[in-house]
């Protein structure tokens, strides 16, 4: 059975994925699905989007497919699968119509909500065991006031930021194959339960199909229809982690560059009074490309960045404050390499 899930389903997966997105490319090209080059973007030529509309149903239906065989236990994946669905029917309408912002905030700010409200025993059960606040009289329904919101924003800021680091050649497709090696790893170890692994396993096999279409240069985009779920999905895993299974900064530091970039530009603009919510081209890997540097180039950086950012997250469990200090320290190393101007060292 372990031959079976570990590496007969995984290859099929990745297979059926490949596949489907070469029919969904045709067909995107066929009804003009596409994402037209405007003066931000990072590419020239028209490009369908919308990778999501495969990829996010096949996570969908396995996910489901496991917890109807036993294979995860836990029945909050059907509600994750639930809310993953909601923000894909929204984004698949977005990348269609081009929906105004503020409604598609409004659904995304909506599911966080009914989220962090279905979490509340975990919430209640977490703050109850930090015996502290209660020592020093803090008064508890305001700090699970206070909580609640900053997981709010966490998870707001997590689907948000996914989408809007979706803007490379094979950037997020590695991000993600990244961090579901790092989630199947912490699981083996023992950190996380099972189920995180064959969840691992299946977000890995269906991003790996992805990866051949969408690595530099790409021929098909994941869309909103992708990034939003997938980064609702991420998000909810590192709000368990800190809830239940003490594993939030492990998690957190498998997508510390997409938390950094993402972040720090956020910080700028804001500080410039710019709209945070607007599309832009002023993240470090896009400065990188329009300072010359191909997409192969800045990929093979940030690929090996967050091969290390893996090891690192293992090493958490050992010792904490040396990887997370190691695993600050790379990622704000990278992201200074992807603020220099074009050398002669990289032409292509």
């Amino acid at each position: 059975m372990s031959i079976l899930l570990y590496i007969i389903i995984p290859l099929i997966l990745t297979g059926i994925v490949l596949v489907s997105l070469r029919f969904l490319i045709q067909y995107l090209k066929k009804y003009k699905i596409l994402d037209k080059p405007v003066k931000r973007s990072n590419h020239y030529k028209p490009k369908p989007k919308g990778a999501g509309i495969i990829i996010i149903p096949v996570i969908l239906s396995v996910t489901i497919f496991l917890y109807n065989f036993n294979f995860i236990n836990s029945v909050i994946w059907i509600f994750v699968c639930i809310i993953m669905l909601l923000l894909f029917v929204t984004s698949l309408i977005d990348d269609i119509y081009n929906l105004p912002s503020i409604p598609r905030l409004i659904i995304q700010l909506l599911c966080v909500l009914i989220t962090i409200n279905y979490l509340d025993p975990s919430i209640q059960e977490f703050i109850k065991q930090k015996k502290y606040i209660i020592e020093i009289g803090i008064n508890t329904k305001l700090i699970i006031i206070i909580f609640k919101a900053a997981l709010i924003l966490h998870l707001l800021w997590i689907i948000n930021l996914f989408n809007f680091m979706d803007g490379m050649d094979g950037i997020t497709a590695v991000q993600i194959c990244s961090f579901a090696t790092g989630i199947i790893m912490i699981a083996l170890f023992g950190y996380l339960p099972f189920d995180y692994s064959y969840l691992g396993i299946l977000i890995f096999s269906t991003f790996l199909g992805f990866l051949y279409w969408n690595k530099p240069p790409s021929k098909i985009f994941l869309g909103d229809v992708g990034s939003i779920p997938i980064g609702y999905l991420v998000g909810f895993i590192s709000i368990e982690g800190l809830l239940k299974y003490d594993c939030f900064f492990p998690i957190m530091i498998l997508i510390l560059f997409h938390f950094l970039d993402s972040s720090i530009t956020l910080i700028k603009r804001t500080i410039k009074g710019k709209p945070i919510f607007k599309a832009h081209s002023e993240h470090f890997y896009q400065k990188k490309i329009r300072n010359g540097f191909s997409h192969s180039v800045v990929l093979k950086k940030i690929t090996i960045l967050n091969l290390c950012l893996i090891i690192l997250s293992l090493i958490y469990f050992k010792i904490k404050i040396f990887s997370l200090v190691l695993a600050f320290l790379s990622v704000f190393i990278v992201l200074i390499w992807l603020q220099k101007e074009k050398s002669h060292d990289y032409q292509k």
